[in-house]
């Protein structure tokens, strides 16, 4: 199977949880990964205020510049931070193809049952709310996932390998916090269940 020309990208969480610097981590890692020629990354807010839902957009491409801000509304790639906000509705925007992650600890075949989820998707499940609170990244007391979840990523999209990942945090969140964000990375990797 060939790789998509561009890839579309939707994170959907609750306001607190970075979905939008994880869709900027996403961008950035998958530039550095020398595939794509253009990336984007932007947030889409409701109400602005913690534990509200919010979506966060990439746009990947491979090929071309581009120019398209519009939200996207049929994504290659579907990430959910939270399992609460996510519906049949949401689920049914996936392309049939596509990948879809989710933060949980139930099985792949929940999804596949319970969204109608097609046959030819990929599903990437991990409980990264209990790892980030095993390892005390949380701000409030609620579970921060952002980075954990793009190990899951990256082993559902080779492009966003695990050196690039590595080489972003280090350089936003600087070396001790950069760290501690990439051995989580790791450990979401490792953790993934993929259907």
């Amino acid at each position: 199977m060939s790789e998509p020309e561009n890839i579309e990208i939707i994170i959907h969480g609750r306001g607190g949880q970075g979905a939008v610097t994880a869709c900027e981590l996403i961008a950035e890692a998958a530039y550095l990964s020398g595939n794509f020629v253009d990336v984007h990354a932007y947030p889409s807010f409701g109400a602005e205020r913690r534990g509200a839902p919010v979506q966060a957009y990439a746009k990947l491409s491979r090929t071309n510049t581009i120019w398209d801000r519009a939200q996207i509304e049929n994504p290659n790639i579907l990430i959910i931070f939270d399992e609460t906000v996510l519906t049949q509705e949401i689920a049914s925007t996936l392309r049939k193809n596509g990948i879809f992650i989710i933060n949980s600890e139930k099985d792949p075949e929940f999804f596949i049952n319970e969204f109608n989820l097609s046959g030819e998707t990929k599903i990437v499940v991990a409980d990264i709310s209990k790892l980030a609170l095993e390892k005390d990244l949380t701000i409030d007391g609620n579970p921060v996932i952002n980075t954990p979840i793009l190990g899951l990523l990256s082993k559902a999209l080779p492009d966003l390998n695990l050196d690039n990942l590595k080489s972003v945090v280090l350089k936003r969140m600087g070396e001790k916090l950069g760290k501690i964000n990439y051995e989580l990375i790791e450990q979401g990797y490792n953790l993934a269940k993929i259907k």
